[in-house]
């Protein structure tokens, strides 16, 4: 059995439609030396630094210790879970009315069909058994798991965050679709199958897979979740052993050749190349020359240590066109040596005779910067070929063929008419490639040469390469476009009537939720126009990171636990222990519209804008609501996140009171409250009552306090109706700095929202239908 097909019954269990199984947790951290390669050259089984430890859950209550509501006589009931004042007396094992005749609904089939609780059989001061508990309460009832793992090769602390869902599958998730086959890009899977998208299997972290939710401007739980994990330290490389020097036409040669893969099955050949052509045996002369697969492995890895080469880890260095296309002949032979030598490693990690296992744990091995040469080697071996010819003087010439390039086309036309692109016709035409005249559609510039070649690395370049290569094929768009760039993703810009927002700002989140806009491999369009900008202008917002808690490994680890649809695990639950919150559907305001978006420049500009013409203004950004004869301004201050909620199974499902929560409808009273950091327990009272609340009285109530003690109660925001109810609700949230779960309660119910809330330790709900049907978008943005 192979490693990536095991299954550990008691972790990260899903059912059948979620997947096989998972593969084992990474190995255990230890310092990872290039100086010394002696583990690495006895077999690749064994080049794990460490033992596999058991990925970290453990059945330990988090929650404070609470005395269930019934246990005591005439216990009082939290006000936000609509409770009444006095219950009747609780009588232990109270027993059920069940239905007579098989012909009755089940109690389940009942609460369902009736919404209301307790069901038909039932009495408010009975209690259930575990087993009529799990039936009632939790069937079809969202579950959040959460896991951590230590990265490996590095010190203590460091850790990688994850959360998902136990009952995910294609028909219930709460990721956006991939809407076509390029946008997988992405993400990059390099110890498992292509099409897997286990969030721990990625290369990037956190995994791009997961970073777009259903709802536009939303992300999901799990990307979430990862955002708190540690950063990999900086690894300072130990490696000074150098390549042989190749010429250029070399380089290329053995590339084409590798496009048929290695001479496994002659060793001899393998060895001579490698040791005669691209890099030292430093045991040639010895009784021990390198002729094994694992000796070499280890040698190329020597030699991709040194801090010579490029290191594609490093956002910079993302794009790779702009050194394999670069007009310096230099730069571009050190990276296609780069590159051979990656290709050779790759193979050779991927060899035939390999086991998945083996190849897993000498990729958890790897530093950064060895594992993303891997990356590039591989993008590069599916998207492109080398074509070799000789001309009339006998001289070899290579040529480059974009393998991928129709896909991409594909994929870039889909992305400009899902945004409503203003120029549609222009890039029809541009994208036929029919006018010799034009220029080809790869020699626009070094991010259309990205994404045309598809040699895309994981991760946020390819939003960023894909817009500007839609903007390359649009000669309309002229210079004010060309400073979008992935190493400022808190920008958008105005393009005639319309307004484009990266996923990454908080203009695109908040006005994903506007009538007509859609989102697609990460960018948000098309959105209304402003006045304050040119007709044509990038900009770039001006957003603080919000005060919230970064999430610790035990509110990771105890996700699953003290988020139970049950509460703390009991022999009976008493049924007045429940409630099922239910969202006013029939009194929904159609007042609030957006007035404007409005943008000011802030008063200091970085020295990058005032050193470059033409380079894009940093700006405030705020909305304008008109309500009811009123104007309400919210500025998008905070970096803040929505995340879609998790899709339930046949709600409503009911929910334990000491999940505390406070409903407020859109209209009435949301624009007055202002210290909701303060009310749901995240943020401390001020030190003195006669004071002005200063930076250090918002801080947190403690810097080492888990983040789910610093939520004790969800405002339940009722934004339902028109769309833009819902961007008013994510206004305030930027305005005040609160993440929040987006539910429409089409797909989710109020009880498991909640829930979630409290699984990812944010303090906002925002309910909504995703606008009415009766909305429509045609001649809005055009």
């Amino acid at each position: 059995m192979t490693d990536m097909s095991r299954w550990e019954l008691s972790q990260r269990h899903y059912d059948a439609n979620w997947g096989y199984q998972h593969p084992e947790a990474p190995v255990s951290p230890l310092p990872f030396a290039f100086a010394d390669q002696a583990g690495l050259t006895e077999s690749l089984g064994q080049l794990q630094l460490g033992r596999v430890p058991k990925t970290r859950t453990s059945p330990v209550v988090t929650r404070t210790r609470i005395a269930r509501h019934g246990s005591q006589p005439n216990p009082v009931r939290p006000s936000s879970s609509g409770g009444e004042n006095v219950m009747l007396p609780y009588r232990h094992f109270g027993p059920p009315r069940r239905a007579e005749s098989y012909s009755h609904p089940t109690p389940l089939e009942d609460f369902r069909r009736s919404r209301r609780w307790p069901p038909n059989g039932y009495r408010k001061d009975d209690a259930l058994s575990p087993e009529e508990a799990d039936e009632l309460i939790c069937a079809g009832a969202s579950t959040f798991k959460g896991y951590w793992d230590e990265i490996p090769n590095t010190p203590p602390g460091y850790n990688r965050f994850y959360a998902v869902m136990q009952s995910e599958h294609q028909s219930r998730t709460d990721r956006a679709p991939i809407q076509q086959a390029a946008y997988r890009g992405v993400s990059l899977n390099m110890t498992g199958a292509s099409d897997s998208q286990f969030p721990w299997l990625s290369l990037e972290q956190p995994c791009m897979a997961y970073a777009f939710g259903k709802s536009a401007g939303t992300t999901t739980l799990n990307y979430w979740v990862s955002k708190s994990s540690n950063r990999e330290p900086p690894i300072k490389l130990a490696g000074d052993a150098k390549p042989r020097k190749l010429k250029f036409l070399q380089i290329l040669d053995r590339l084409q050749q590798l496009e048929n893969g290695l001479e496994e099955d002659d060793p001899e050949e393998m060895y001579r190349y490698l040791y005669s052509t691209l890099i030292e045996d430093p045991e040639r002369y010895s009784d021990h020359p390198h002729t094994g697969m694992e000796q070499q492995i280890t040698d190329l890895i020597t030699v991709l240590a040194n801090p010579m080469w490029k290191d594609f880890s490093n956002p910079k260095n993302q794009v790779v066109a702009k050194f394999f296309d670069s007009p310096d002949q230099h730069k571009k032979q050190e990276f296609f040596h780069q590159l051979l030598l990656s290709v050779e490693l790759y193979l050779r990690i991927h060899s035939k005779h390999h086991t998945d296992k083996a190849k897993r744990k000498l990729m958890l091995q790897l530093p950064p910067m060895i594992a993303w040469d891997l990356a590039v080697a591989q993008r590069w071996l599916e998207n492109m070929t080398i074509t070799k010819s000789r001309t009339s003087h006998n001289q070899s010439t290579f040529s480059f063929e974009l393998g991928s390039k129709q896909r991409q086309k594909d994929a870039l036309r889909l992305f400009a008419a899902t945004l409503k692109w203003p120029n549609m016709d222009e890039i029809d035409y541009v994208l036929e490639e029919k006018d010799k005249k034009e220029k080809p559609l790869e020699d626009r510039s070094a991010d259309a040469m990205s994404w045309f070649s598809g040699i895309i690395l994981p991760g946020r370049t390819l939003p960023w390469l894909i817009m500007n290569s839609l903007i390359d094929c649009d000669r309309d768009t002229g210079d004010a476009l060309k400073y979008l760039t992935h190493m400022q993703t808190a920008a958008g810009f105005q393009y005639r009537a319309n307004t484009y927002w990266s996923a990454q700002c908080i203009v695109g989140k908040v006005l994903g939720a506007a009538r007509g806009v859609k989102q697609i491999a990460g960018w948000i369009g098309p959105c209304i126009y402003t006045p304050d900008l040119k007709r044509t202008e990038c900009a770039r917002i001006n957003q603080h990171e919000p005060l919230e808690p970064r999430l610790t490994p035990k509110d990771v680890e105890h996700m699953e636990i003290r988020t139970n649809p049950l509460g703390p695990t009991e022999t009976s639950y008493p049924i007045d222990d429940y409630e099922v919150p239910m969202p006013d559907v029939d009194e929904v305001t159609d007042l609030i519209r957006i007035e404007k978006l409005s943008f000011m420049p802030t008063r200091e500009q970085p020295s990058s804008t005032r050193q470059v013409p033409g380079a894009p203004l940093v700006f405030d950004a705020a909305i304008y609501f008109a309500c009811g004869g009123e104007s309400w301004p919210m500025k998008l201050r905070y970096d803040v996140d929505f995340i879609n909620a998790f899709p339930c199974h046949q709600g409503p499902h009911v929910l334990f009171y000491d999940f505390t929560y406070e409903a407020v409808k859109i209209d009435d009273g949301l624009v007055d409250i202002h210290d909701w950091g303060r009310r749901s327990g995240r943020i401390s009272r001020p030190s003195s009552s006669r004071s002005s609340p200063s930076k250090k009285s918002l801080a947190l109530t403690s810097a080492n306090e888990p983040a789910h003690l610093q939520v004790t109660k969800v405002l339940a925001i009722e934004a339902l109706g028109v769309s833009d109810n819902e961007v008013f609700a994510r206004a305030w949230c930027a305005h005040h700095g609160h993440s929040a779960i987006v539910a429409n309660i089409k797909e989710t119910c109020m009880a498991c929202a909640i829930r979630e809330a409290y699984a990812a330790c944010v303090s906002v709900v925002i309910f909504t239908e995703g606008g009415k049907e009766t909305e429509k978008d045609e001649g809005v943005f055009e």
